[in-house]
C-alpha cells in the first residue's frame, strides 16, 4: 500500500510515499471518517519530493473528514516542490503546515546539518530527543573533516548537556577552523568548565571576528573575581574587535569593577562604532550617573553614539532626564532631535505628548516620524492630533500615522484607511490601508476591493486585494 496509518493514542500519523496513486490518497481520505477518539491527525510527506495538483482534492477531503471526527489535521514534511504547488493553488493557508522530525532516521537528521534552514531546529530536535544511537552519531561526526557538520555536532552535545563528551570536545579548541572553534568554547562554557578558560581566553585574544563573541560569552559564565580586572586590561587592545568582547564579556559579568573599567574607557575610546558599544554596555548596569553619562552621549557628533545613548535612555526609563531629553527635540541638529524623540516614547506620559505634538511643526522630517513613532508608544488618544497631519508630504510618515490610529481610536483608522486606500497616491500607503481596513471589515469592504482592485498601479496592492478577497 502507497500509505500508512499509525496510531499513537489520539493521535494518527498518515504516511504517504512518492508514488501514491490519487485513488489509494481518496481510500485514505474515506478511511478518516471511520476513525474514533482522534485528537490530532498529521499527514506526513517526508517521502513526496513532488505531488500532482489533483491530489490536493484527496488532501483536501482528508482535512475535511478530520473536522468531521472532531480532528485538528496537520500537513508535515512539506518540501519545497511541494509548497509552491500548494501555494500555485492558494491552499498554503488552508492548510496547517509543520515540521516531524521524528519521521526522519538518525542519518537523515544528521544529512540536514548541511541545511541552513533546517541544521538549528534539527539540533534542537536532536538534544530534546537525545539517546545513544545520536550520542554515537555525533561522536562519528567529530571524526569527519566537513566543518558544518562538526559544528553542530558540537552544539547538539552542549544543548543535550552531555557531559560525557567533555573530554572529547576539548581537543576542538586546538582546530584551525574558527567556526569549530566556536562551537567548542560555547559548549565548554555551557558545562561550567573553568579548567578551560584559560584557553578560552587565548581564542579571544586571537582577534578572530568569529570566535571573539563566543569566547566573551563563555569568560562571562566562567568569571570569578579575576576576570574584571584582566578584562579591562583588553580595553586598550589594538584590536578593536579583542576591545569589543572584552566589553561583552564584562557587561555580562556586570559587577562594580566591569561598571568603573567600562566607564573609564569611554573617555579614552577613539572609534565610535566601539564607543556605542561601550555606551550600550553601560546602560546595562543599574548604577548612579549612567543617565549623565546617556544624555551627554545625546550631543554627540556621532549619529551611532546618539542612537546608543537614546537606546540607553529608554532602556533605563530615565525620567529623571526627561527635560533634558525633551529639551532637545527641536535642536538645530535634527539628528539629535531624532534620537530625542526616539528616548522619549519608552518614558513619557500624556503630559510630555503634548510636548511632542507642539514641536511637530518645528521640526525637519526625520523628527516628525519619530514624533508619530514615540506618540504610539505612549499612553493616551492622540487621533486628533493625527488626523491633522494626515495629509503629509512623506509617505512614511503617513504610513506611520495610520498605524498609531488604529492603536489609538479605531473609528478614526477607519475613515482615514478608507480615504487613503481609495485616493493616496503611495502604493505603500494604501498597503498600509489595507492591512488596517482587513482588520476592521468595515461596511462594503468587499465592493471596495473590488473597485481598487481595477485601478490600482501597484502590483504588491493588488496581489494583498486578490488575497483577502478569498479569505472573505
Amino acid at each position: 500500500m502507497s500509505y500508512k496509518f499509525t496510531r499513537y493514542g489520539d493521535f494518527l500519523k498518515i504516511m504517504v510515499e512518492q508514488d501514491a496513486p490519487f485513488k489509494d490518497l481518496e481510500d485514505a481520505a474515506r478511511e478518516i471518517v471511520n476513525l474514533k477518539d482522534l485528537k490530532r491527525i498529521s499527514l506526513d510527506l517526508k517521502n513526496c519530493y513532488y505531488i500532482q495538483s489533483k491530489a490536493l482534492a484527496a488532501l483536501i477531503a482528508m482535512k475535511k473528514n478530520s473536522i468531521k471526527i472532531g480532528a485538528e489535521f496537520i500537513v508535515s514534511n512539506v518540501c519545497d516542490n511541494v509548497y509552491q504547488v500548494m501555494e500555485m493553488a492558494n491552499l498554503t493557508s488552508y492548510f496547517t503546515i509543520e515540521e516531524d522530525f521524528s519521521s526522519y532516521t538518525s542519518d537523515e537528521l544528521m544529512e540536514k546539518f548541511f541545511q541552513p534552514d533546517y541544521a538549528d531546529r534539527v539540533s534542537d530536535f536532536i538534544a530534546g530527543s537525545y539517546s545513544d544511537e545520536f550520542r554515537a552519531k555525533l561522536l562519528e561526526i567529530l571524526e569527519m573533516p566537513e566543518p558544518e557538520l562538526k559544528f553542530y555536532a558540537i552544539l547538539t552535545m552542549g544543548k543535550a548537556h552531555d557531559y560525557s563528551a567533555e573530554e572529547r570536545i576539548k581537543k576542538e579548541l586546538d582546530s584551525d577552523i574558527p567556526l569549530i572553534v566556536k562551537a567548542s568554547v560555547l559548549v565548554l562554557g555551557w558545562f561550567g568548565d573553568s579548567g578551560s578558560k584559560e584557553k578560552i581566553y587565548q581564542v579571544l585574544e586571537t582577534g578572530n571576528e568569529e570566535v571573539a563573541e563566543a569566547a566573551a560569552a563563555s569568560i562571562s559564565l566562567l568569571s570569578d573575581e579575576s576576570d574584571a580586572e584582566r578584562l579591562g586590561r583588553l580595553l586598550s587592545s589594538h584590536s578593536k574587535v579583542i576591545r569589543i568582547a572584552a566589553i561583552q564579556a564584562m557587561t555580562l559579568i556586570n559587577d562594580d569593577t566591569c561598571f568603573g573599567l567600562l566607564k573609564d574607557a569611554l573617555d579614552k575610546e577613539q572609534e565610535d562604532d566601539v564607543k556605542a558599544v561601550l555606551i550600550r554596555a553601560v546602560s546595562s548596569f543599574n548604577k548612579a550617573g549612567v543617565s549623565d553619562i546617556l544624555i551627554k552621549g545625546l550631543d554627540s557628533k556621532s549619529i551611532k553614539i546618539r542612537e546608543a545613548s537614546a537606546g540607553g535612555l529608554a532602556k533605563i526609563k530615565a525620567k529623571d532626564k526627561l527635560e533634558d531629553i525633551i529639551s532637545r527635540i527641536t535642536d538645530t541638529d535634527a539628528w539629535v532631535g531624532y534620537f530625542a524623540v526616539k528616548a522619549c516614547g519608552e518614558i513619557c506620559s500624556a503630559t510630555e505628548a503634548e510636548r511632542l505634538m507642539s514641536s511637530y511643526d518645528k521640526v525637519e522630517e526625520n523628527v516628525k516620524l519619530a514624533i508619530v513613532d514615540a506618540l504610539g508608544k505612549i499612553p493616551g488618544d492622540f487621533s486628533d492630533f493625527y488626523m491633522t497631519i494626515l495629509d503629509n508630504g512623506n509617505e512614511d510618515i503617513r504610513k506611520e500615522v495610520l498605524s498609531s490610529l488604529l492603536h489609538d481610536n479605531k473609528e478614526n483608522a477607519k475613515e482615514a484607511a478608507i480615504n487613503l486606500f481609495a485616493n493616496d497616491s503611495s502604493w505603500i500607503v494604501r498597503y498600509k490601508a489595507l492591512e488596517i481596513l482587513e482588520q476592521i471589515r468595515p461596511e462594503g469592504f468587499r465592493d471596495m476591493l473590488m473597485a481598487r482592485l481595477t485601478v490600482d498601479d501597484s502590483k504588491y496592492v493588488k496581489d494583498k486585494i486578490q488575497a483577502v478577497l478569498e479569505e472573505i
